[in-house]
């Protein structure tokens, strides 16, 4: 079977490095081992829907969720009573060794270069674009980083990942999952049927119902709930005297204007003073956390000058982040908060004013800065991130 062959091959070819970054985010070998054979099964079961030219990316986001969220789970959870005694566990000298804080003692340049090549298997130009660095810098940071982490690699434990083992699971979980569909589809069919008979009753007998929702209006298509956000951010949040927004045409973008794309909506603008341009993206995601974190939480590379403060009632966490010096003084800053209904807000604001149509709605950190700072400060985009209504 052409699916279980290609993904058999997946698994071959990745299982190694999926461990690897597994145990950077969980600093077990066991548990890392556990979370790949969690994320792979989970890959299967999604593999007809993941495009093939971007499965890689697919498999560090399902890899980074599960070990999210198996770190939630409380000790009593992850343990599971069995009617035999395993087997004797296999001693692994290399559990003494804390590759996190291996990885912490290289400088943040290095660190970033060895990650993005070596753990998320990057190319050296891909590694280059986006920490805004030469070729040639990137392949002598990783050579120095690598160097210092070899020792630790070599006494990782032996792979215990079988793809057998993960298809087989897989199949199964498939198998459950297309039956609960098809119960749902079936309960679905019977509702439906009921409904147009009951909506074909003469008038009299429906007195007092409505197809208007108790809300007073009815459910709307995603197509207006952009226009409804657009409408909110453009009524609660004013740009600052001397800042006009600008179209973003070379990603067919209308400035502020929401839209849906990657499971997210997005709004953008390329933003505009007497001194030059920026630019500036937001988007809405859901999430299972509450809350946004702390700075020391955060995935984004490098963050600076990072303060969590409280506002308008929310949690929000705000930094920026530059290029290395001598490339290009490219600035980036953040804001992200959560909605009390799970929206994750993030906002991102630049001195480049190019827009990424690789990334979409992100600053092309390949083009060369157009001002010193991004035309909006922490103040702002706190604001925009904060702006009442702003949610899913």
């Amino acid at each position: 079977m052409d699916r279980d062959r290609e993904f058999g091959e997946f698994v071959d070819a990745r299982a190694l490095v999926m461990r690897r970054t597994a145990y950077l985010l969980c600093g077990d070998w066991h548990r890392a081992e556990d979370i790949v054979q969690t994320a792979l099964i989970k890959l299967y079961v999604a593999w007809s829907r993941v495009r093939k030219d971007s499965v890689d990316a697919y498999a560090r986001k399902v890899l980074v969720r599960t070990a999210i969220d198996e770190s939630r789970r409380g000790f009593f959870q992850r343990e599971r009573s069995v009617d035999v005694v395993p087997e004797p566990a296999v001693t692994d000298d290399s559990a003494d060794f804390d590759l996190r804080q291996a990885l912490d003692a290289l400088p943040p340049g290095q660190r970033a270069v060895v990650v993005l090549r070596y753990w998320e298997d990057l190319s050296i130009t891909e590694t280059a674009r986006i920490l805004g660095r030469t070729e040639g810098t990137v392949k002598s940071q990783a050579a120095k980083g690598l160097a210092a982490l070899r020792e630790l690699l070599e006494d990782e434990p032996k792979l215990r990942i079988y793809r057998s083992e993960v298809i087989r699971k897989g199949k199964t979980k498939l198998a459950r999952r297309r039956t609960a569909i098809a119960t749902a589809m079936a309960f679905v069919v019977m509702a439906g049927l009921g409904t147009a008979g009951y909506l074909a009753l003469p008038q009299s007998a429906t007195t007092g119902f409505s197809s208007v929702d108790s809300g007073g209006s009815k459910p709307k298509p995603a197509a207006d709930r952009n226009a409804q956000l657009s409408a909110v951010l453009r009524a609660n949040y004013q740009l600052p005297p001397g800042i006009t927004e600008e179209d973003v045409p070379e990603i067919n973008a209308s400035a502020f204007g929401f839209r849906e794309r990657d499971g997210k909506r997005w709004a953008v603008a390329r933003l505009r003073d007497a001194q030059g341009v920026g630019g500036v993206t937001i988007w809405l995601e859901h999430t299972a956390d509450r809350e946004i974190g702390t700075c020391e939480d955060s995935f984004e590379f490098d963050l600076k000058d990072c303060r969590v403060e409280v506002r308008n009632g929310l949690k929000v966490r705000a930094g920026a982040y530059q290029s290395a010096p001598g490339y290009g003084d490219r600035v980036i800053w953040i804001a992200e908060t959560v909605q009390p209904n799970g929206t994750k807000v993030v906002v991102r604001t630049d001195n480049i004013g190019r827009f990424s149509q690789e990334l979409w709605g992100k600053a092309d950190q390949s083009g060369a800065p157009q001002r010193s700072a991004p035309l909006l400060d922490r103040e702002e985009l706190i604001k925009i991130a904060t702006t009442p209504g702003l949610n899913l």
